[in-house]
């Protein structure tokens, strides 16, 4: 992409010799993430042009360095798009996605959107030949609904709301089920969104245009309540009243 809603095709050279860590992947599938929309429209505040994007992908391996261990080639496989410097305090804490140094594949450095692209052997992360490679681009995501889920000491049994129903409120909504949450409601300003939610087995949804989220809560959770809230919106304009 050159610039904001400018995106161009060309032919680039195939990547040079691989270091001994190093795997070369080629790139079947890609998602395209909310922030990939914003960096189109020139909304996204840590991204410069031009940039090649894409973070969410699935691959098959091609070839790789001669003191990879684990990978071989014709491997499924996705990778981490996160370039960290495991220098810095969060580094050393195992936090690398909060590296002070941190560029993202796709926003501040070269993303996916390439036939062939090179990463380290630790980042890549293999997934069975079960699985398609749409499902395979998924896992980034997933990602997030696994982690911020799995934060909670234990859902099971517990109330949950969600807040926003874009694909990472459901994912979010989808693993708190699968953790044993007891009652789960997740909400939106969008009928599409919630109607895709009800689509992936998320039964409760509430329109917060249509019923405000107190007195949905209130109807839905009773007088128990909800013990643990996830905002994945990303805006404080809903009404709460």
């Amino acid at each position: 992409m050159l610039s904001p809603g400018v995106i161009v095709y060309r032919d680039i050279p195939e990547p040079g010799p691989l270091r001994e860590n190093e795997v070369l992947l080629r790139i079947k599938k890609i998602g395209i993430c909310g922030s990939d929309i914003h960096v189109f429209h020139g909304k996204h505040p840590a991204t410069p042009y031009p940039v090649i994007q894409g973070h969410e992908y699935s691959a098959v391996v091609e070839a790789v360095g001669k003191s990879v261990l684990h990978i071989v080639p014709g491997m499924k496989v996705t990778a981490r798009p996160q370039l960290v410097c495991n220098t810095c305090g969060p580094c050393k804490r195992g936090q690398y996605n909060a590296c002070q140094n941190l560029k993202v594949q796709g926003f501040q450095a070269p993303g996916v959107a390439q036939d062939l692209f090179v990463v380290s052997e630790d980042r890549i992360v293999v997934f069975p030949d079960s699985m398609t490679f749409e499902q395979g681009a998924f896992i980034e995501p997933a990602a997030v609904g696994a982690h911020s889920t799995n934060r909670v000491k234990s859902l099971k049994g517990k109330n949950v709301v969600i807040s926003g129903a874009g694909t990472i409120g459901n994912l979010v909504a989808q693993f708190a089920k699968a953790r044993g949450a007891n009652k789960i409601l997740i909400t939106d300003l969008s009928e599409y969104r919630l109607n895709v939610a009800r689509q992936c087995g998320i039964g409760n949804t509430m329109n917060i245009l249509v019923t405000s989220f107190a007195e949905g809560s209130r109807s839905f959770f009773g007088e128990e309540g909800f013990q643990v809230g996830f905002e994945a919106a990303g805006t404080n304009c809903q009404p709460i009243n």
